[in-house]
């Protein structure tokens, strides 16, 4: 059987051991390959076995190409039925599902996240809060890596292999830009960008100024929502398999804590690159014409 151990309502992955809800093409856990749509009968099955569990024809894989031209449907709901069919558990949608679990402070006991990040407002620290557990994520995956910082705490932004997860999730956003001799700090911003759709237009200055001060253009912000409303958005609405709350939470809390002891200098360049980000966006909101001077 390619997942084994079925009862208890579940079964265990093959390779981590760990329990499935539901069946998967991929372990939620591990990310390893466990089961396959079979396209006679469009059910999951041995990956395996040379005939398929449920209608016993010659197992040919179904994909997501056929999917889409089965169903005809539109581009961006082809692709959450891919993310959905390609699902990891990744930190972003964990944390961004689970705010308060990662950014739990009572004046005497504080989380990683909610200490690297203590200064923040609210909205601001859960933003923050999903930017970084994508970045450990990949990191500690080996999807990324960062850079030696350089005299200015720049670091780049590597790639150790594609991502192969979830599309539509802050790690695929920057692990798009990993491996193009951006700094990881551009990389964070270019992700916000893709996520709040960052979009401004410069329409013609005024006719009538102060006498004295040069004609100054002005810009309109055009993006439908916010960067800190796009990053909580973007963790929030990832698609995620099926999973347990209590021992997601546990292991992507370990993920991230393990990324932060791991090295404390690059951890603290990771933190100020973040809140730059931030506050460059939460400038941009207030006065668009910030965007002609990136």
């Amino acid at each position: 059987m390619a997942i084994e151990g079925r009862g208890g309502g579940g079964m265990h992955c093959r390779h981590c051991g760990r329990l499935i809800a539901v069946p998967a093409s991929r372990c939620p856990w591990c990310g390893e390959r466990v089961m396959v749509i079979c396209a006679n009968c469009r059910q999951y099955t041995d990956d395996r076995e040379s005939l398929c569990q449920h209608c016993a024809a010659p197992l040919r894989e179904d994909t997501m190409e056929e999917v889409r031209a089965a169903s005809s449907l539109r581009p961006e709901v082809a692709q959450l039925v891919e993310d959905r069919e390609r699902a990891r558990l990744v930190a972003s949608g964990v944390v961004g599902n689970h705010a308060s679990s990662f950014l739990y402070d009572d004046g005497q006991r504080r989380t990683v996240l909610a200490t690297l990040f203590s200064r923040s407002a609210d909205r601001e620290k859960v933003a923050a809060a999903v930017l970084f557990a994508s970045c450990a994520y990949l990191v500690q995956q080996d999807y990324c890596a960062l850079g030696s910082p350089d005299e200015d705490g720049a670091m780049q932004w590597d790639e150790r292999r594609p991502w192969d997860g979830q599309e539509q999730s802050p790690e695929a956003y920057l692990a798009s830009h990993a491996g193009a001799g951006l700094t990881v700090r551009e990389a964070i911003h270019r992700a916000v960008e893709r996520m709040m759709d960052f979009r401004f237009e410069v329409v013609q200055a005024p006719l009538v100024r102060t006498p004295g001060l040069p004609k100054q253009p002005l810009v309109r912000d055009l993006s439908p929502r916010s960067a800190v409303d796009a990053v909580i958005r973007a963790g929030r609405e990832v698609a995620m398999p099926a999973y347990e709350e209590n021992a997601a939470c546990a292991d992507t809390y370990q993920l991230v804590r393990t990324f932060v002891q791991s090295d404390s200098e690059r951890v603290g360049f990771l933190v100020q690159a973040i809140l730059d980000v931030l506050d460059w966006f939460h400038r941009y909101e207030q006065d668009p014409t910030v965007a002609l001077t990136r």
